[in-house]
């Protein structure tokens, strides 16, 4: 398995049945989960850096996925964190009003390739078949990162 499979299976941060009324909201709490991991080395920095690209350009992969993303310093390896989103989901913008899962990555900026393999591995798990229904219908962790490691390993 390639390190964005692995990521992927087991990430770095895991929020389910989150609840948020903005897209600043949600990427600032699943932040916080991400911030716990060793390899988050300047959380605000990370948190600025996810805030500000959202604000460049849109994030949504899909009418109900996010992908805030940021090649940053403020990481010492490639970061993966993952969200579920309560219904309705919350409103990324005028196009996705009803974002359900969220993936966060955070890069080093010198980490080109490893960005793009893991924006490339998470695009893949959602084409798996059953993956994204999976993922919505999961009722705990451990049947949600089942599902992750599977749809990787696809």
């Amino acid at each position: 398995m390639d390190l964005p499979s692995q990521l992927l299976a087991q990430p770095d941060a895991l929020l389910l049945d989150l609840t948020a009324t903005s897209r600043e909201g949600a990427i600032s709490a699943l932040h916080a989960q991400l911030a716990k991991s060793p390899a988050v080395k300047d959380a605000p920095l990370l948190l600025r850096d996810l805030l500000e690209r959202a604000m460049l350009a849109p994030v949504c992969i899909a009418v109900d996925v996010a992908l805030p993303h940021a090649r940053t310093d403020a990481v010492a390896r490639v970061v993966v964190g993952v969200a579920r989103v309560t219904p309705p989901g919350v409103g990324f913008d005028g196009e996705h009003p009803a974002v359900r899962l969220i993936f966060m990555v955070g890069t080093p900026k010198q980490q080109v390739e490893e960005y793009l393999l893991a924006v490339a591995a998470i695009t893949r798990l959602l084409k798996t078949e059953g993956v994204r229904t999976g993922l919505l219908a999961a009722r705990t962790a451990a049947e949600f990162t089942a599902l992750l490691a599977r749809g990787a390993a696809s």
